[in-house]
């Protein structure tokens, strides 16, 4: 993290943009992305205004991607939500045979 400035002795000395820029990579890591592509993302931020496209582009690419993966989430939530009820009404049948001449919708 080569904006961050230490002291003599190796201390880190976090300012708030630096404490900032943690929280995007952090963002970004959550996101999927690989690290050698947040890498690149700071250098570009080292780099300036030169990159400002790259760096719009980069986030609107995770965007899409952010959304596609809220929806395949949101799938799996649902097929978890099934289950779960299916369950709570086996559990109050003592049994899945309540669910035996049920077709599941999935």
């Amino acid at each position: 993290m080569p904006f961050i400035e230490r002291t003599a002795s190796g201390t880190r000395l976090f300012k708030e943009s630096d404490i900032n820029a943690l929280k995007i990579i952090e963002c970004l890591k959550s996101t999927g992305m690989p690290i050698k592509e947040i890498k690149k993302f700071i250098d570009w931020c080292s780099e300036g205004d030169s990159t400002l496209q790259q760096r719009y582009d980069m986030f609107m690419e995770r965007k899409v991607n952010v959304k596609a993966q809220m929806e395949e989430l949101k799938k799996t939530l649902e097929l978890i939500e099934h289950k779960c009820s299916y369950y709570e009404i086996a559990l109050e049948a003592g049994t899945e045979e309540i669910h035996k001449n049920k077709k599941i919708k999935i």
